[in-house]
């Protein structure tokens, strides 16, 4: 796990191949999710300005950390999960060619919910992770826990506004 360095830390580009489909800035993260779900990286980090300083985390350490603080790690990976999501959808937008813009975000909604029921199933957010070409590899228990955090009303469903909470932070 990394952290971009407070202070003097630089900006860096978060790739998916030659898209770019983030910024990091100071104090920012990056590298949790494969940890967590023991998955390979798939994305790359890269320096976009004149000089970038990061700390790195050994792993035992990130897990020694987790175990101490149950709350933390329920947050983390919540994040985590949000992170693949938006990192999905992000993915899906650019195979379509859209831009990455709150109408192409109510797009991708609309081609997710298949069925046009307004809301998006469990299986409608499990066709959303496909886009990132190794949906089999998130766990079906990860999936269910990452649907419970987009449900905030506890309905069974996500619409259009829970969907475009997930991505509130960053669009």
């Amino acid at each position: 796990m990394y952290v971009v360095d407070e202070g003097i830390g630089g900006r860096l580009e978060l790739r998916h191949g030659k898209e770019i489909l983030h910024y990091l800035n100071e104090g920012d993260s990056f590298g949790e999710s494969s940890l967590l779900f023991q998955r390979p990286r798939s994305s790359t980090v890269v320096c976009a300005s004149k000089d970038c300083y990061i700390h790195e985390m050994k792993s035992s350490d990130f897990f020694d950390m987790l175990e101490s603080d149950p709350d933390t790690a329920r947050a983390l990976r919540d994040m985590c999960r949000n992170r693949m999501f938006q990192r999905a959808t992000k993915s899906y937008l650019i195979k379509q060619k859209h831009d990455l813009s709150e109408d192409a975000l109510v797009k991708a909604f609309r081609d997710a919910d298949k069925d046009k029921s307004g809301s998006l199933s469990l299986q409608e957010v499990r066709s959303i992770f496909k886009q990132m070409d190794n949906d089999s590899e998130i766990p079906e228990e990860d999936m269910i826990e990452y649907f419970k955090s987009l449900d905030v009303d506890e309905d069974g469903q996500i619409t259009l506004e829970d969907f475009q909470r997930a991505f509130k932070a960053i669009w």
